[in-house]
């Protein structure tokens, strides 16, 4: 079991920096983390077949019969 200790001032001159560092890399992970499972659920999407008839609506974002 650890014991609680007193650091001396001088020990912690850079503990903010080291804070706020540690928190500027988390939230970039975070980010990153987050832009990952986004391309996933893309990819997921963009993979399935559509039926013929919705693939133009899809591409061209045509209405019914607007094209023809």
């Amino acid at each position: 079991m650890e014991e609680d200790t007193w650091e001396s001032q001088e020990n912690l001159k850079n503990m903010s920096e080291l804070v706020e560092e540690f928190e500027r890399e988390y939230e970039k992970a975070k980010e990153e983390k987050a832009r990952q499972q986004e391309m996933e659920e893309n990819k997921k999407i963009f993979n399935r077949e559509l039926p013929e008839k919705y693939m133009e609506k899809l591409l061209y974002g045509w209405g019914e019969r607007k094209y023809e």
